[in-house]
């Protein structure tokens, strides 16, 4: 195990090195929260999919894979590099816009300024410091799984390491340094994917053998309609696309831009990086299915185990060293930004929607990240519960919470700050009670139901419906004044 730990020591050198380069940098929270808003395209959009693509999502479309075939990659990542192009499309020059006119750092700060009153900035406040600190809590378990493996320690104390040295370069240099870490990590996990793409496939004698094998054994394996009805895949899919596009890592990203320029190229860019890094999931998935076919591995009773078993028993150790870099990178590489939504959720835009004015907001900021790391090492060591929290509020959430009032919002002139509060609580509640419910076994759901996607679809429903029924005059002003008057429709002057 030496190569791997050295390799891994060598990855925390640097991400420390980068947090004390952004810390010499750091002299106001606009730097801490949005990179001072020194961005260009490349380094944004690879952190953006980096952000994305985390260790949940590397590990977790592997186990499905491994479980369930193909078809896991289409509901769950192959669509999903469509979405940069949309959100892109969407919210790119909008945000950037909106971040240059007004003090924007945050998705709560955008609803601020779109909707009058306090309740739907307040109501979007809570639901992205939640949020984060759900998000981290997963991070926080998975990097202990994958710490453990490397330094051969238990799995609280890797946790507990792992998310200090996180902490230590996000609290140090803020989002310029969770900017410039994702970047790396990025390439990091881009040139893993594909090295392990060709390891993983050359196990059981490469591609076409290892299909062959699979298809001798159980051919609907290979099916895009194999082990779940279509219409679950079918609600996956629009969780993956829109949750992916309301997700508040991605969104936060259009802040920090240096230029407007700089989005000509960045959705081409995330989508591709992103595609590339599902070889992974594909190649190490279909392998470990080939593997138990033949013998060579076992069938593993919890199938979250089958990246460990595969890299800890079929690879080199370097390599293995290199590969359990990548996925420390795409644990971290969301850590952080989840670290830095949450810190300004918790410092400023909840004391904002309250009318409390937070003097020397850089040291808030550091304090505000220290307590959002600490409730999701708190929540991941010592409360099963937590991953009714992780399914509650997770991209469904995200999606039930932010499409409507963010993307929506930004273009409809009808979407009011009442739609938004209760799209907002809709999504929040309605994925942690669906959760709950259906994991204790209260309610049974059909096997063809997908709750997040179902759940995604009808947040933006509750949205809509909410805002047509109870219009809100002062909303549209909002909406003027935000964008001009060209932006609304008007009656077309009668001739003669």
């Amino acid at each position: 195990m030496t190569p791997v730990i050295v390799i891994a020591l060598i990855y925390f050198a640097v991400m420390f090195a980068i947090g004390y380069w952004a810390k010499s940098r750091m002299n106001s929270s606009r730097d801490f929260l949005v990179a001072g808003q020194t961005l260009g395209f490349f380094v944004m959009a690879i952190g953006t999919f980096a952000s994305i693509q985390s260790g949940f999502g590397m590990i977790g479309h592997t186990a499905n894979t491994y479980s369930w075939g193909v078809q896991a990659l289409l509901a769950a990542a192959l669509l999903v590099p469509l979405a940069f192009a949309v959100s892109w499309f969407l919210l790119g020059s909008r945000l950037y816009r909106l971040a240059r006119r007004y003090d924007v750092y945050s998705i709560p700060d955008v609803i601020a300024i779109r909707y009058p009153g306090k309740w739907a900035h307040l109501s979007m406040s809570v639901a992205m410091f939640v949020g984060s600190v759900a998000y981290m809590t997963a991070q926080v378990t998975a990097t202990g799984v994958i710490m453990a493996l490397i330094f051969d320690m238990s799995v609280t104390l890797g946790a507990i390491i792992g998310s200090a040295v996180m902490a230590a370069y996000t609290i140090a240099g803020g989002m310029l340094a969770g900017a410039w870490t994702d970047f790396l990590q990025g390439l990091l996990m881009v040139g893993m994917s594909i090295g392990t793409f060709f390891v993983a496939t050359n196990t059981v004698g490469g591609w076409g053998s290892m299909l062959d094998t699979i298809a001798g054994h159980d051919p609907d394996f290979l099916r895009l309609d194999a082990s779940q009805p279509l219409t679950y895949v079918y609600a996956f899919v629009v969780m993956a696309l829109l949750g992916a596009v309301a997700q508040p890592q991605l969104i936060t990203k259009f802040l920090m831009l240096r230029s407007a320029a700089e989005l000509k190229w960045g959705a081409l860019v995330a989508a591709i990086a992103y595609a590339t890094t599902t070889l992974f999931a594909l190649s190490v998935g279909l392998s470990m299915r080939a593997l138990t076919i033949q013998g060579r591995a076992p069938e593993l009773s919890d199938v979250d185990n089958t990246t460990t078993w595969f890299f800890d028993n079929m690879v080199s150790p370097v390599f293995a060293g290199l590969v359990l870099a990548g996925l420390l990178a795409a644990i971290m590489s969301s850590a952080n930004s989840f670290v830095a939504v949450g810190a300004s959720a918790l410092m400023r835009d909840l004391p904002s929607a309250l009318g409390i004015t937070v003097r020397n907001e850089i040291l808030w900021a550091r304090l505000a990240s220290v307590v959002v790391v600490g409730c999701s090492m708190v929540f991941a060591l010592y409360l099963s519960q937590v991953v009714f929290l992780l399914g509650a509020i997770g991209w469904a959430a995200f999606a039930a919470a932010i499409f409507g009032p963010l993307v929506l919002g930004l273009y409809w002139r009808r979407a009011t700050a009442l739609a938004t509060t209760v799209a907002v609580t809709f999504g929040v509640v309605a994925n942690l009670l669906s959760t709950i419910l259906t994991t204790q076994g209260i309610i049974t759901l059909p096997t063809y139901v997908q709750t997040g996607g179902l759940i995604t679809c009808l947040g933006i429903v509750v949205f809509i419906v909410v805002a047509v029924t109870v219009p809100s005059r002062a909303s549209l002003d909002r909406f003027v004044e935000m964008n001009g008057p060209h932006e609304v429709s008007q009656p077309k002057p009668v001739e003669g």
